[in-house]
């Protein structure tokens, strides 16, 4: 939490008015790669106080001494406190014991600079204890004093344990407070857990990372050999040799991205050595979910529910059309998008659209073709509407020139207007499925079925792009896109979709109720409990397996599109 804080903080600082330039005294975070990112980005480290001279300067997660503070505020810059809460909450019980006269005792490695940073405020004394001096350290304590004895944060568990037991053994009263992070002990738990069942623990983390070293020493500790690796392409082929299961685990400044691809590759690798039908299988259905075809399923899924909310029969026209244009709108947008979001959102789509961006840009533009081809048979009006959609679909993602009359947005698109993508992409779909197939043939007393039909379209894909935003909000953010979970914040979203899903709930049933629509309105509230379902599932994940969950999200517009049409048969 404190890091993805800390990384967060910076990045919003970024976008929003803060004096320039933005500095971090000392590295923000243990993790060369997203410190390469942030410095792309403009934001830089200076590993000494007489190095800022103006602009904002941004106190690191681990915290610094009262001294250091002092010293940042005399230079009379912003100051922004990216410290963990969690370390922040170890300084204040320093503090308060130290102001009692008490002799502060950290269990954690003296160099660290969260430890640097603490031991700044044992006024009245202290000393830092580490596994591998405990007994020398330990004689170093004064006699006779009332000792308080804290952690660092990210310290190992039986490291301090051990401690705690050898001071009240020799000493009559010791205050202990263990500061050790709920993630620290969650992750160290989890290596021990894991011991017994994998040949391998591979541990994915900045070598400079204190915590993520222990997460290695943890593993062999328990007899299982470890590989301490900072990027996939780290992995070496020799020591998966003979292995048959591999465990993963990430220190605490780990991000996804970084995880996923080191994940992605021991998959690859394990796949490649002991070939399963069942792999073949999923790798088809990966590919059909990277490449939108079952996007494109969801769209005809989505056309049948809303032709048969109208009280109209299911025909194959609309419904092809329907899944064409969501096909050839996904798709092209996805080559077109020049933000890189993707490559840290799902580094393995990103690698099999840099590896097949030729194909699928010819396969997109045949099914734009398609689709309006398919809109002309059913009116020339709806394949008017098609286009207009098509073409303002694709301004939407073109880079701006300095031509357009706004220099200052030169190299960026309507795209990057904040909050626009999930609404517009729900308007999109909701048009196609639910206005094009019928605009020009609607009389009067089918209006309101139409309303209902295009409102619970367009609340449903706005659901899915919206719970999407919120697990891509970390390489979001890392570009600079401002998508809705990052304008009103995740638990504001969250907060959105379930309630958006109750209405959903309510529209329906009332509809029903009042006859606006048929009575297969119900049943399709099993939709709605699915996508409450799958909430509950993803709502808390930072780490997904998001193949899988595109799958899920747009396989229930398919089982809506089912439903509807089941019925529309009977």
């Amino acid at each position: 939490m404190g890091v993805r804080r800390a990384v967060d903080m910076v990045l919003d600082l970024q976008r929003s008015s803060t004096s320039l330039p933005i500095v971090t005294y000392g590295p923000l975070i243990h993790n060369p790669q997203t410190l390469e990112i942030l410095e792309s980005r403009g934001i830089c480290q200076v590993d000494s106080i007489e190095q800022i001279e103006l602009g904002t300067a941004v106190i690191r997660a681990h915290g610094i001494s009262p001294r250091e503070r002092r010293l940042l505020e005399e230079k009379g810059v912003g100051i922004i406190d990216a410290t963990c809460p969690r370390v922040s909450r170890v300084q204040a019980l320093i503090r308060k014991h130290a102001a009692k006269g008490h002799f502060c005792v950290i269990v954690g490695d003296e160099d660290h600079p969260e430890v640097r940073g603490l031991m700044g405020f044992a006024s009245a004394g202290g000393a830092t204890i580490n596994s591998a001096d405990k007994d020398r350290t330990v004689e170093a304590i004064p006699l006779g004093r009332e000792i308080c004895v804290v952690a660092q944060t990210t310290q190992e568990v039986k490291t301090f344990n051990d401690v705690v037991e050898t001071l009240k053994e020799n000493w009559p009263t010791v205050h202990v407070y263990d500061t050790i992070c709920d993630s620290t002990r969650k992750r160290q738990s989890e290596v021990v857990g894991m011991a017994d069942q994998v040949d391998l623990m591979v541990v994915v983390g900045g070598k400079g990372s204190g915590n993520t070293r222990r997460l290695a020493k943890v593993a062999e500790a328990q007899g299982v050999k470890s590989l301490h690796l900072e990027t996939d392409e780290d992995i070496p082929l020799e020591a998966l040799a003979g292995i048959g299961h591999v465990g993963v685990t990430a220190g605490a400044s780990t991000p996804n991205w970084q995880i996923r691809r080191v994940i992605d590759k021991l998959r690859k690798i394990g796949s490649s050595s002991r070939p399963d039908p069942l792999a073949k299988l999923r790798s088809a259905f990966d590919v059909t979910v990277m490449t939108y075809l079952w996007a494109a399923a969801a769209g005809g899924g989505l056309a049948a529910t809303c032709l048969i909310l109208q009280g109209r029969p299911v025909t194959w026209l609309p419904l092809a059309m329907t899944m064409l244009f969501v096909f050839a709108m996904h798709l092209l947008n996805r080559i077109q998008d020049r933000s890189g979001a993707v490559r840290f959102n799902t580094p393995e789509i990103a690698a099999f659209y840099a590896r097949h961006r030729g194909m699928l840009t010819v396969i997109g533009c045949l099914a734009s073709i398609g689709a309006v081809y398919l809109s002309y048979r059913i009116s020339v009006l709806t394949c008017v509407l098609l286009v207009a959609i098509m073409v303002l679909g694709s301004a939407y993602a073109t880079a701006l020139s300095a031509r357009a009359g706004l220099p200052r947005l030169k190299g960026r698109s309507l795209r990057d207007l904040a909050g626009s993508k999930t609404p517009l992409v729900a308007l999109g779909w909701a048009t196609a499925a639910a206005v094009l197939p019928v605009v020009g043939d609607t009389p009067l007393d089918s209006v309101p079925g139409l309303m209902v039909s295009f409102v619970f379209a367009a609340g449903m894909v706005f659901w899915r792009t919206a719970l999407s935003d919120v697990l891509d909000i970390q390489g979001d953010r890392i570009v600079g896109r401002d998508t809705i979970p990052i304008l009103v914040g995740v638990k504001t979203t969250q907060k959105m979709l379930r309630w958006l899903l109750v209405l959903l709930g309510l529209l329906l049933a009332t509809s029903v109720q009042t006859k606006l629509i048929p009575p297969v309105g119900l049943l399709l509230v099993a939709t709605i409990l699915a996508y409450g379902i799958i909430y509950v599932i993803y709502s808390r994940s930072q780490l997904v397996d998001r193949l899988a969950f595109e799958g899920l999200v747009d396989g229930n517009l398919v089982l809506a599109g089912v439903i509807s049409a089941v019925y529309g048969a009977t």
